[in-house]
């Protein structure tokens, strides 16, 4: 077995409590498994992305095109192909592998019973990260889609699903002016982990990644969730926070820099407010006039103003190559944080480079206490680019801040 399908196998005695078992789809095992009860690891057993029904086209298909991000022709042109072969009956022909399913409830009878309706699910599963975990598509018998379900596989999700369940609360209170959120439509435990549902947010053909102004626009919505102030860092809760953080990290090698790098950061003004923690494409679409953002298990509510428009280049910056989009990050990261849209939060040209460095910070601490490193992300070795990256920073973050100290 490789770690992929046994991750699969574990993730089935979360989902299903009787248990699956991976096998070929040539009929050879539907003796030993209640026939009906079978799923399709797509693109196979050996690097899953997707769980969907053997049996239930119009759920499959839904599931492709709800997963699918379609931000490349390659993407488009897979996500096509995909729904071609469900939608034709031809899929099961041409995956190979399954997973049966034990007999007994599962969490779809769980989720129907705590929504009161019949429905089917589709699974998404991402590529590896400490924070995978399953999200559940689910779907009227009709194929209208009803919401998405999240369910912890072990600590680390257990913690991101109540985080998450707690932070569309606060959402739920809370004026953004042109951004939707998704409500909190249940939350509970399945096999003993937390779960929660919410609302589908109509995003689609109408909608698309955001333009620069639109983000940067989301970005001063989300930290305006609480009155935004200006503080000299020294004096701020948020670097306290941080140094506790890092000295949580014990003995880890990585510790010692990162709070090195801290304590050699100017200290400047900067101004605080909220962060969505972890805005990416993957979670923002948006029209002309409204954005719509998913995936709050991150929100914080006192960070540098910034960071989410930091986070969100970053990860754009990298789609092509680590190394080559952190050098262009270290630009175009730059650039965003001088727009006047940021100028407007607070954010000041002569902090831009300690706000960079902070960012820098936070989120490798960040990898560092989830263990991105031992699941496989691949930019989760702070050593390889996060801190020779802080290196230069510091350096620039001291000759801007000379000029106003």
């Amino acid at each position: 077995m490789t770690s992929e399908t046994t991750f699969l196998t574990d993730l089935a005695a979360v989902l299903w409590p009787c248990g699956g078992l991976l096998g070929p789809g040539d009929g050879s095992m539907r003796p030993r498994i209640r026939r009906g009860e079978q799923y399709l690891p797509v693109p196979n057993a050996r690097g899953p992305r997707l769980l969907l029904p053997a049996h239930n086209r119009s759920a499959a298909v839904r599931g492709i095109s709800a997963f699918s991000q379609r931000h490349s022709l390659r993407e488009r042109l897979r996500a096509l192909l995909l729904t071609g072969a469900f939608a034709t009956g031809i899929a099961p022909l041409l995956l190979r592998d399954r997973l049966y399913v034990g007999e007994g409830p599962g969490i779809e009878h769980a989720l129907a019973a705590a929504l009161d309706r019949e429905l089917a699910v589709a699974v998404h599963l991402g590529p590896p990260r400490a924070n995978r975990k399953p999200v559940l598509l689910l779907l009227t018998p009709g194929g209208r889609t009803i919401g998405y379900a999240k369910v912890a596989v072990n600590e680390l999700t257990s913690r991101l699903v109540r985080a998450e369940a707690e932070a569309l609360r606060v959402l739920a209170d809370a004026r953004l002016a042109d951004v939707t959120v998704p409500r909190l439509l249940y939350e509970g435990e399945w096999n003993g982990r937390p779960l929660l549902v919410q609302e589908p947010l109509p995003v689609g053909s109408q909608t698309d990644r955001p333009t620069r102004r639109q983000l940067l626009r989301c970005v001063s919505r989300i930290a305006g969730l609480v009155e935004v102030r200006e503080r000299r860092l020294s004096d701020s809760p948020y670097r306290r926070s941080l140094e506790k953080r890092i000295d949580a990290l014990g003995a880890r090698p990585e510790a010692a820099p990162l709070a090195e790098a801290l304590h050699r950061l100017p200290d400047v003004h900067l101004a605080f407010g909220a962060w969505h923690g972890d805005l990416t494409r993957w979670n923002i679409a948006g029209t002309a006039r409204r954005a719509f953002v998913w995936d709050w298990e991150r929100l914080s509510l006192d960070a540098p103003a910034g960071f989410d428009a930091l986070h969100y280049d970053l990860n754009e910056c990298v789609q092509d190559g680590v190394h080559p989009g952190v050098h262009r990050w270290l630009e175009s990261g730059a650039r965003l944080l001088r727009d006047p849209l940021m100028a407007d939060l607070g954010v000041h040209p002569d902090t831009v480079s300690t706000v960079m460095a902070l960012y820098l910070i936070d989120l490798a601490t960040r990898y560092l206490h989830d263990r991105q490193e031992e699941s496989g992300a691949r930019m989760a070795a702070v050593d390889d680019w996060l801190l020779p990256a802080l290196e230069g920073l510091q350096e620039r973050a001291a000759h801007e801040a000379a000029r106003v100290l």
